[in-house]
């Protein structure tokens, strides 16, 4: 659902920008659940609008008079019917739509009322999630993802529905969404697309556009993707990445919960992508040479979680958020190797200590979805505990327990504690301890060693000491001795509380003692202090925050003056509030610093001529893009741009956001 993956990359520039400033969040109606929708909607793109009708099934835990559900602001509600109940008061304030009953409903009976609502959905006002757009009518392709609240919502993602959709379009245009379908049927008002999914899970995504439908070959799974024409070069390398993709999950998680997938191309300027049951939409900025498959293997992941085991409460949502995250982590681990593993591990890890601080994972529901503090303690810490719980109890138990949530919870939520249960059964281990430090908690380690060497009648024997600051630590640490003209000597120690001993034998020389040298343990390092202090001040930079960046920039050169990134990111920042001279002065600084990493040298140089340029300094501003060119470079399409600068100079918008920043170019 991310990034954002996310984000959320998974994760996205746009959706990390969201601040938590957003709307406030309305609870659910109390002890009330919806078991079922049928929405009849009627799709105007031309307009923006659109006219519906929503019957909901609702049962109350208790007998109730008034019922609260989430609407998106910019859908005005006209009617509320309901048995007993002819015209049902309503109210609207914000994204909350309230009900007042005068006959209340029975308590453990279902009970169907009637909305009919419309609404222009053409920006991001009225969205759920300030800033961001979840739900797109429009005349090129139209979007109606679930977290948009399109419809009225109860329980905002955790409470399980099954659903009929039918929605009238104009002739020409192809609609997707989950569950059965038949062919469409042309009425005088349009073309009208019905789907049906009976299961309890969150079918309230759907796709419009101009689409071509390209069937893809797998095995067991019958894969579709829905591209304009221009992006039709896409589909046999998405289709392949897709097929490989489900296979892996698959052997790890159980089979896919449905047997049709679609891959739906969607507009820019929305999340990088999104998942219902059976659709997974993809922003057209992740389509790419090669396959981006950190962010398609995000959301496909959230075909199991949380389409088929969701979250029991919004404190679980690491439970959707930080699984899929990691999903895709281990995708990558089994598709490109370990290195490619470690590296994305170590960026998941960074992003984890920017907020880790402010609340535990356990406290999260607080948090509104899609902000920065969100991605970063459940999307990222969120990961990093699935990844610490593997490091603990081995893969053989791990893997156990994700197939076994995926079947004992099928179409149900879990909880964390059920989660916790189903981890120790597989591992015949007891993990309070695990859950209260990493979930429950916040606070991270770092380690300090001191160490001694010996002679033996052998080799060579390295005593030493391991030491952190938390009280309740409790972990394995992994301790790796590095030995001249030989293979590293590893050792795992049980580290209970502040201090830990350790003696490891080596027949060789020692030469050097790591600790946690794999990264299966989220832990502050010198180097990785600097690493969040960068990663936060680009996080307050793509919030346009741009002096509280410089200041956390200036806070990581302070540490080290020849960081070419930092000068770097202080130049971009200057460069778009038109400060020339001392943009310049720090991309040259970048160019003299150590260069990393390397796409530093190249964007350097694009950077000061397209200065050049807007200062009317022609022949400077091609000396520069010679220079890019010189560096072989391509990252971003860096040597592209140059070529079409030597052709054409640059001109900057009044207020221009950077190609670099667009492209998220770390």
């Amino acid at each position: 659902m991310r990034r954002l993956a996310l984000v959320l990359t998974g994760v996205m520039a746009l959706a990390t920008a969201v601040t938590a400033s957003a709307q406030e969040l309305p609870t659910a109606s109390p002890a009330v659940t919806v078991n079922n929708y049928t929405i009849d909607a009627s799709i105007y793109p031309s307009t923006h609008t659109i006219t519906a009708k929503a019957q909901i099934q609702v049962v109350p835990g208790v007998e109730t008079s008034s019922l609260r559900f989430k609407l998106n602001s910019a859908l005005k509600v006209t009617s509320v019917e309901g048995p007993g109940n002819p015209n049902i008061q309503f109210s609207q304030q914000g994204v909350t739509l309230s009900l007042s009953l005068t006959q209340p409903l029975p308590a453990q009976q279902p009970s169907v009322l009637t909305v009919e609502y419309s609404g222009t959905l053409a920006s991001a006002d009225g969205s759920p999630v300030e800033g961001l757009m979840l739900s797109y009518i429009g005349s090129g392709d139209s979007y109606l993802l679930y977290p948009g609240c399109w419809f009225p919502v109860n329980g905002d993602g955790l409470d399980r529905f099954s659903a009929t959709l039918h929605l009238t379009v104009p002739a020409g245009l192809t609609v997707i969404a989950s569950g059965e379908t038949s062919q469409p049927s042309e009425t005088p008002e349009g073309w009208v697309y019905s789907f049906h999914y009976d299961q309890l899970s969150f079918p309230g995504t759907v796709f419009i556009g101009h689409y071509a439908a390209l069937p893809t070959s797998s095995t067991g799974v019958g894969i579709t993707m829905y591209l304009n024409k221009d992006l039709l070069q896409y589909k046999s390398s998405y289709g392949d990445a897709t097929e490989g993709i489900l296979a892996y999950y698959a052997s790890q998680f159980g089979e896919l919960p449905t047997h049709q997938l679609a891959i739906v191309e969607m507009p820019n300027g929305t999340l990088g992508g999104y998942s219902g049951p059976g659709v997974v939409g993809i922003a057209r900025r992740g389509f790419t040479n090669p396959v981006d498959y950190e962010l398609l293997a995000h959301e496909i992941s959230h075909q199991w979680w949380p389409d088929l085991v969701s979250p029991a409460t919004a404190n679980d949502r690491f439970l959707d958020d930080g699984l899929a995250t990691y999903s895709s982590a281990l995708y990558i681990q089994n598709d490109e190797g370990e290195a490619a593993f470690e590296e994305r591990m170590h960026a998941v890890a960074i992003d984890a200590l920017i907020h880790e601080g402010e609340m535990p994972v356990a406290q999260s529901g607080q948090l509104q979805p899609y902000s920065p503090d969100y991605e970063s303690i459940v999307f990222d810490k969120g990961a990093m505990v699935f990844h610490m719980l593997r490091w603990v109890i081995g893969d053989p138990a791990f893997f156990d327990t994700l197939r076994e949530m995926s079947h004992e919870y099928a179409w149900k939520p879990i909880s964390t504690l059920d989660f916790q249960r189903l981890a120790e059964r597989a591992s015949k281990q007891q993990l309070t301890y695990f859950f209260a430090q990493w979930v429950d908690s916040t606070g991270v380690p770092q380690f300090q060693r001191t160490w001694a060497i010996y002679k033996t009648h052998d080799g060579f024997q390295v005593v030493g000491k391991l030491q952190q600051d938390l009280d309740i630590f409790r972990m394995p640490v992994d301790v790796r001795v590095y030995v001249r003209g030989g293979p590293a000597v590893n050792d795992k120690l049980m580290m209970e509380g502040t201090a830990a001993n350790f003696t490891i034998n080596t027949k060789m020389q020692p030469m050097q003692v790591v600790v946690d040298p794999a990264s299966d343990i989220l832990k502050y390092t010198n180097k990785t202090r600097m690493e969040v202090e960068m990663a936060s001040a680009n996080q307050l930079s793509q919030a346009t925050e741009y002096f509280a960046a410089i200041d956390e920039y200036r806070k990581v050169l302070a540490q080290n003056q020849n960081d070419s990134l930092a000068h770097y990111r202080i130049g971009d920042i200057l460069f778009t509030l038109h400060n020339y001279n001392a943009s310049i002065e720090e991309f040259q600084a970048a160019l003299n610093g150590d260069l990393q990493p390397k796409w530093v040298e190249v964007w350097s140089y694009l950077k000061i001529g397209e200065i050049f340029d807007a200062t009317g300094q022609r022949d400077r501003a091609m000396n520069e893009y010679d220079r890019a060119l010189h560096t072989n470079d391509n990252t971003q399409g860096a040597l592209d741009l140059a070529r079409e600068y030597l052709k054409k100079p640059f001109t900057q918008p009044s207020n221009q956001v950077t190609a670099e920043a667009e492209n998220g170019n770390q």
